[in-house]
């Protein structure tokens, strides 16, 4: 079934401008122009639509990156979000972004390469491999950021090991949840719902509600 721009505007809460975007990019297909003024996109659009936007809100994934990983073979858009869980690091941006080695970030920052490698010792910092890519220099600057108005070291470490705990959690619940699903494609948006979305938008809401309540 086709479907003109206009239903896939409607359908997809997408500008014409950015599905003509998509399309110029490679990362949707090119319509059927039956007339001059008539485009017809396949159904399989809206999904394609929905799933790109997904992966630039949720991943911090860029049309520019996803594209270099279409074309190189990284990842394949038709694959849905199963795909997503075999090409993570890739997805996240690692592969692409712009990279530093732990004597770039020292000298850049004014920092004994000790200090550095405690941080990612201690679980605040993680190397890709043998390098640290541009997230990782934005953590590095927050972390002393924090540092230099006075949180302690400790604060910083109790943060780790929740995200430790919380690690542990999701990995045994991503086991037990996708064992023997038929809807492989489903579940593992499910997971990515949960862990992207639905987790901060609860322990955000969790902390307002405490500070409301310690306020009053």
């Amino acid at each position: 079934m086709s479907i003109k721009m206009k239903e896939l505007i409607e359908l997809t809460q997408t500008s014409k401008s950015t599905i003509l975007y998509y399309v110029k990019e490679g990362l949707l297909a090119q319509p059927e122009k039956p007339k001059p003024n008539l485009h017809l996109y396949d159904e399989s659009s809206i999904e394609t639509i929905k799933f790109i936007k997904y992966l630039q809100n949720n991943f911090n994934c860029s049309i520019n990156e996803l594209k270099e990983l279409v074309n190189d073979g990284t990842f394949n858009l038709d694959g849905g979000f199963e795909s997503v869980l075999n090409t993570l690091d890739a997805i996240m941006g690692s592969k692409n972004q712009k990279t530093f080695t732990s004597e770039d970030l020292c000298k850049k920052y004014n920092i004994n390469s000790k200090k550095l490698e405690d941080y990612v010792a201690d679980g605040l910092l993680f190397k890709r491999a043998t390098l640290f890519t541009a997230r990782e220099e934005e953590i590095l600057v927050l972390i002393l950021n924090l540092e230099a108005v006075g949180v302690q070291r400790e604060v910083l470490l109790e943060y780790v090991e929740h995200a430790k705990q919380m690690a542990a959690f999701e990995v045994s619940f991503a086991k037990t949840f996708l064992k023997d699903k038929k809807n492989k494609n489903d579940a593992v948006k499910a997971l990515f719902d949960t862990t992207l979305i639905l987790k901060p938008y609860l322990f955000n809401m969790q902390t307002l509600k405490l500070y409301q309540e310690n306020r009053s």
